[in-house]
């Protein structure tokens, strides 16, 4: 949450009233990315004092990205839920999403989707909607597995699939990058349906903020092909192929039975560099994912081990546990800085 003033108490409030409902013990840990408004002392007056409810403070504003990874390194139970805290993929969704992964036993996240059969978008602009479809089928084409939504936060993780890791993402790119860790690595993904849901009044306009839609377009795609790019070289070696088979035996044919085309020899030798260039390119880039992959796995067995032998309070660098009254003191500088 960043300057959520404006919503944050009823948000709590749905909170509350979710996990009241779950037949299951839970934690509730809401991330302040260094908020500047009183989103931290509204929170704790919404709070009331439910033991449920922890709150960790970043020291400045992060990002998304950097808020999931203080969630991931302070949770204690055995499934993660992250979620928007206004519960806009609905106030059922948490519990359908452990649900669904305590259900299958071989399933390592469970992600919420709009494009399944179920979900859909309620009161979401149109062209929001066609721009998220368009994106994800985009996206899912360069990722291992079949999954529907890869940009979505709302989902359900194991603790002992996710937290070993160390993602670097500071932004909304950190789902793309934890989807794609966790296909490389093996683990599985489900999917549930989900309805997003936009709500009326503060906060939705800045939804449609073309600035931030166009720069998040272009990141998400960037990260995505980026990733991925191996599933366009196989394709592009094979047309080439194709490509050179036939320039190649055209040029032969007319050198041997017409007159010699100097364009189709020339085509043909640019096909063909352009096809070792690329043959290379996919075995160094081939060469470059298996390493990638390793390292990985690599980092998560440490990540096991030094969670194990430092706990987490050698990982709070750029954060804090806040307890009511300091959150207090806090909301009464910043009101003392504003004047």
């Amino acid at each position: 949450m960043y300057n959520e003033a404006a919503v944050i108490e009823p948000a709590v409030a749905r909170l509350r009233s979710c996990i009241d409902s779950l037949p299951r013990t839970c934690e509730v840990l809401l991330i302040d990315d260094g908020s500047t408004d009183p989103t931290l002392r509204l929170a704790f007056k919404a709070i009331a004092g439910d033991r449920r409810f922890r709150i960790l403070r970043h020291r400045v504003n992060f990002g998304r990205g950097r808020a999931l990874r203080t969630g991931f390194a302070e949770a204690r139970g055995s499934i993660i839920v992250t979620t928007e805290g206004d519960l806009s993929w609905g106030e059922d969704a948490i519990g359908r999403l452990i649900d669904a992964i305590e259900a299958d036993p071989a399933l390592d996240a469970v992600f919420a989707s709009p494009h399944l059969a179920g979900g859909g978008y309620r009161n979401v602009p149109r062209l929001r909607v066609f721009l998220s479809s368009i994106g994800n089928r985009i996206l899912g084409f360069f990722y291992a597995g079949r999954i529907s939504m890869t940009t979505g936060m709302t989902r359900a993780y194991r603790a002992e699939a996710i937290q070993p890791h160390s993602f670097s993402e500071d932004g909304k790119e950190i789902h793309l990058e934890i989807a794609h860790r966790l296909l490389t690595l093996g683990f599985r993904i489900g999917e549930v349906p989900a309805v997003l849901s936009w709500p009326e009044g503060p906060g939705r306009g800045s939804r449609m903020d073309w600035n931030k839609i166009v720069r998040l377009i272009s990141t998400h795609l960037a990260f995505g092909i980026f990733r991925g790019v191996s599933k366009v070289i196989g394709p592009a070696v094979a047309f080439l192929t194709v490509a050179i088979a036939a320039f190649g035996s055209w040029a032969i044919w007319n050198l041997l039975f017409q007159a010699p085309s100097i364009y189709l020899a020339t085509l043909t030798g640019v096909l063909v560099i352009l096809w070792v260039t690329l043959l290379l390119g996919y075995f160094l880039l081939y060469h470059l994912l298996s390493v990638t992959r390793e390292v990985w796995r690599t980092q998560s067995l440490l990540g096991i081990r030094r969670r194990g032998l430092e706990g987490r309070a050698a990982e709070r660098s750029y954060y804090d546990e806040v307890e009511a009254p300091a959150a207090a003191s806090f909301a009464e500088a910043g009101a003392a800085a504003l004047k």
